[in-house]
């Protein structure tokens, strides 16, 4: 991925307008679910041939295939060889052209991943069926809150999308250490606002402690 380009508009999860089917209403595209990354790269000669040969999208996760319409395998893994400076930009490319990967990140119970697994399915089905023309790949990764990191929910979805294994294991310690920073910050902020709101409520209004209400 050493000349992968990253557009303006990346800071911003709305899945860009290009993406979806023309006159496809801007309200809805605003409410449609958002992953955390969207990649889209030109496919390979062999995903051409498959869809020449199978209709369908694909709804991947760590552990297989969901809701599959036809036998359109998984899109190739991401390599560096996929993206071109030279070729036109992922916008320019006609939609059976296009691999479209979808990756959503959640942190889930450590002994229990699959109820997070099947809430990412669940959370982008209706876009994956909205993308359906292109080839579309959700790439689930799952962080234990406990600080596993999984060789099935973790490691292999990097690996699909083309990370050596070098790369992606620095890369979950990572993500598991941002996760742990961030959640820390909460409890913090959640505190400080309950102190704040616990020690209003205790300060006496001026004159009251000296002179309480009338009870009748």
């Amino acid at each position: 991925m050493q000349n992968l380009q990253i557009p303006e508009t990346a800071e911003s999860r709305i899945v860009p307008k290009w993406l979806f089917p023309l006159r496809f209403p801007d309200k809805d595209r605003f409410t449609s679910s958002r992953p955390d990354i969207v990649l889209v790269t030109p496919n390979s000669a062999k995903t051409r041939k498959q869809q020449t040969t199978a209709w369908g999208w694909v709804l991947l996760s760590g552990r297989g295939q969901l809701g599959e319409t036809g036998s359109t395998p998984a899109a190739p893994p991401v390599t560096s060889r996929a993206i071109n400076p030279r070729q036109h930009r992922p916008k320019d490319f006609s939609k059976p052209r296009r691999d479209i990967h979808l990756v959503e990140i959640k942190y889930c119970e450590d002994t229990r991943p699959q109820n997070q697994i099947n809430a990412a399915k669940e959370q982008h089905k209706d876009l994956c069926d909205i993308l359906r023309g292109a080839s579309v790949t959700l790439h689930i990764i799952l962080l234990g809150v406990g600080g596993t990191i999984y060789n099935t929910h973790t490691l292999k979805p990097f690996k699909e999308l083309g990370l050596d294994s070098q790369i992606f294991k620095k890369l979950a310690s990572k993500l598991h250490v941002h996760s742990v920073n961030f959640a820390a910050k909460l409890v913090h902020t959640r505190r400080a606002l309950s102190n704040t709101v616990i020690n209003s409520h205790q300060e006496p209004v001026s004159g009251q402690a000296c002179n309480p209400p009338d009870p009748h």
